[in-house]
C-alpha cells in the first residue's frame, strides 16, 4: 500500500455572510455543554463520482458552493462561528469556520486499503482530541484524481454532540442547494440545564487516551431478529424483556470484548420527540448525560442481565430529569452523575467500554447538490469506544469499533461475535 500524495490548495476562515446581532453576541453554555470536553466531534463523508444520479461538477464549483452555503448557514448557527470562554459562554464575535481544500493524488476507492487512522489523517482537518484551531467548526474537502470528493468536518463538543454534529451537516447541505431554506433551530440549552456558577461543579475528567485502531461491523436486520430473539428466549418468564436494537447490540458487544470487573459506559440521547418533551428535538447543543453498568463476575455477564441493567440505567436519568424539584437540583443531580463516573473510572487498570448511538445521524440527507454520500465515518477513538449507526441502505446497523490492536484482532476472531456480525470490507 503506497501512501497517497497530498497537495495543499488553500485555507480560509469562513465567516457568516450576515453579523451577529449586538442581542445574540452571548451564547451561555448549558449545563450539558459545560460537562462536555474539550475535544472535537468528527464525521467523513465521501462522494465518488461515479456513485451520483446528478453530475459532479468541477472542483472550483464544489469549492464555490461549500464556502457560500457555509457562510451563510453560519448565520443560522451563529455559536458555531464564535469562541468559548472560560467554560461558560461563547462570545459571537464571528470569527467564522476554518475551511481548508486538498488534491488527494490517487483514486479514492484505494485509500480503504489502508488502516481508518490513516484515512482519519488524510481527510480530517486535525485530530480530533488534539485540535489546532481556535475555531468550533473545521471542515477540510478533498479532491481524489477520480473527480470525487471527501468532506471531514470537526465540530467542537463544547457546543455539540453526535445530534448537533448531523443536524448541522443536514442543514448545511440544505443550504447549499437552496439559500432560502428555512432551518428549525433551538440554541436554548441554558434555559433547559441552567449553566452551574459553582467552583465545585464535577466535570467528566477526559479518559486515557491510547493509540487505537478502528474497524466497521455490520448487523443485518435477519442477524438482528436472531440476536433479539436469543436475548428474550434466555431469560425465564418473569424476567423476560424483549431488548431495543440499541440495547441488544451493546450488551452483546460487550460480552464479547470485555472480561469480569469492567466497566460500559452508555451515552444516552436525553430529546424527546413530543410537544411537551422537557428537551425539545430540535435543541442544538449537548444533550447526552452517560451511565455506568458494571459486570464483577461471570454470571453478571449474561446478555438478558446485561440489558435489564441498561433499561434500568437509561430509565433512572430520564426520571431524573421527569420530576426535577429545581435548576439547583439539577445541576446538583447532574454534578453527582459526573462525580460517580469519574469515581468509576478513575481506576486505569479496570477496562472501561464506551457505547453511543447515532442511528438518528441524517447521512443518507447531507447532499449538497451532488447526490447523497456514499458513505458516512466518524474518526477513530483513543479509547475503547463503539458507535452504533443505520446501515446507509436500511439494512440492520453497523458499529464503528475503536479498540486497542490486540483487542480489535481479538474480537474480529471471535467466533461468538461473528455468528451475528460481519466486518465491513472495503468501500
Amino acid at each position: 500500500m503506497s501512501a497517497s500524495r497530498l497537495v495543499s490548495l488553500s485555507r480560509k476562515i469562513i465567516k457568516p455572510s450576515s453579523p451577529t446581532p449586538l442581542s445574540h453576541r452571548i451564547h451561555k453554555l448549558s449545563l450539558m455543554d459545560q460537562m462536555g470536553t474539550h475535544s472535537y466531534m468528527a464525521a467523513l463523508l465521501f462522494y465518488p463520482k461515479q456513485n451520483t444520479t446528478t453530475s459532479m461538477p468541477e472542483p472550483t464549483k464544489i469549492s464555490q458552493v461549500l464556502e457560500k452555503s457555509l457562510s451563510k448557514v453560519l448565520t443560522s448557527y451563529y455559536p458555531f462561528a464564535g469562541q468559548v470562554r472560560d467554560n461558560s459562554f461563547v462570545e459571537c464575535n464571528d470569527i467564522g469556520a476554518d475551511l481548508s481544500q486538498v488534491r488527494i493524488d490517487c483514486p479514492m476507492s484505494s485509500i480503504f486499503d489502508h488502516p481508518r487512522t490513516y484515512i482519519d489523517n488524510l481527510v480530517l482537518p486535525f485530530d480530533p482530541w488534539f485540535p489546532s484551531t481556535d475555531s468550533l467548526v473545521a471542515a477540510k474537502l478533498c479532491h481524489f484524481e477520480c473527480g470525487g470528493v471527501a468532506l471531514g468536518v470537526c465540530l467542537s463538543h463544547k457546543v455539540s454532540d453526535g445530534y448537533s454534529l448531523g443536524k448541522f451537516l443536514k442543514d448545511w447541505s440544505m443550504v447549499a442547494r437552496d439559500s432560502e431554506a428555512k432551518l428549525s433551530l433551538l440554541f436554548n440549552g441554558s434555559s433547559i440545564f441552567k449553566p452551574s456558577n459553582s467552583s465545585s461543579f464535577q466535570v467528566v475528567a477526559d479518559p486515557p487516551l491510547y493509540k487505537n485502531e478502528s474497524k466497521r461491523f455490520h448487523f443485518t436486520a435477519s442477524n438482528l431478529k436472531s440476536l433479539k430473539s436469543l436475548i428474550s428466549s434466555s431469560a425465564d418468564s418473569a424476567t423476560q424483556i424483549c431488548p431495543t436494537t440499541v440495547e441488544a447490540i451493546t450488551a452483546f458487544i460487550y460480552r464479547c470484548v470485555s472480561t469480569p470487573q469492567s466497566l460500559l459506559i452508555q451515552a444516552v440521547d436525553q430529546r424527546g420527540t413530543s410537544n411537551d418533551a422537557l428537551v425539545p428535538a430540535d435543541l442544538t447543543g449537548n444533550a447526552i448525560l452517560p451511565f455506568v453498568v458494571s459486570a464483577t463476575n461471570k454470571e453478571e455477564m449474561n446478555l438478558e442481565r446485561l440489558v435489564s441493567e441498561l433499561r434500568k440505567g437509561k430509565e433512572k436519568i430520564q426520571d431524573m430529569l421527569k420530576y426535577i424539584e429545581s435548576e439547583e437540583f439539577l445541576c446538583s443531580m447532574v454534578s453527582d452523575i459526573a462525580r460517580e463516573l469519574n469515581e468509576r473510572t478513575s481506576n486505569n487498570d479496570i477496562p472501561m467500554y464506551r457505547f453511543s448511538s447515532l442511528r438518528r445521524f441524517p447521512s443518507n440527507d447531507i447532499n449538497f447538490g451532488w447526490g447523497r454520500p456514499r458513505q458516512v465515518d466518524f474518526s477513530t477513538y483513543p479509547m475503547n469506544m463503539f458507535i452504533l449507526m443505520d446501515n446507509q441502505n436500511g439494512d440492520g446497523v453497523e458499529v464503528i469499533a475503536s479498540l486497542q490492536d490486540g483487542e480489535l484482532s481479538a474480537l474480529e476472531r471471535n467466533d461468538e461475535f461473528l455468528q451475528f456480525a460481519s466486518p465491513c470490507l472495503g468501500f
